[in-house]
């Protein structure tokens, strides 16, 4: 069965927690579409320091990777998008809990979507995945 990332939100989960070779085939779905763009990053630390660090992080990945253009709308719409994502991910995880995720961004040049994957851990027997979604129009 084959999986089609045929939706901004969809795409960027789907990137967000694929394999490197999975990330490959994604890559190349979206290449069909010619107004789709995706930027890939990975943020690790403790949750306090991903919460200062995150939004910039996201922001220089998407307009490294050409995702949104260096505009203050479309880059506050990858900021609230951002933050939607964030919320969803440490919401409940201790301040000095460690983090390990990777970060997808999607725009169709409308909205953008921001996916997030991983894991966290105050300890290491306590290591489970965490997922966070955010999306906002550009």
């Amino acid at each position: 069965m084959e999986i089609v990332a045929d939706r901004i939100g969809k795409a960027a989960i789907m990137a967000a927690i694929s394999s490197r070779d999975e990330e490959a085939v994604i890559k190349l779905q979206l290449a069909e579409r010619t107004n789709w763009k995706i930027g890939i990053t990975y943020v690790t630390g403790r949750r306090a320091d991903i919460e200062k660090d995150f939004v910039k992080s996201i922001v220089a990945c998407a307009l490294n990777a050409h995702v949104v253009r260096h505009r203050p709308d479309e880059i506050h719409g990858v900021i609230h998008a951002g933050l939607e994502c964030l919320q969803g991910l440490s919401s409940s995880v201790i301040a000095e809990s460690n983090m390990k995720l990777k970060v997808a961004l999607v725009s169709d040049g409308h909205w953008v979507a921001v996916a997030a994957h991983g894991e966290s851990a105050f300890h290491p027997i306590t290591n489970h995945e965490r997922i966070g979604f955010g999306v906002m129009h550009i």
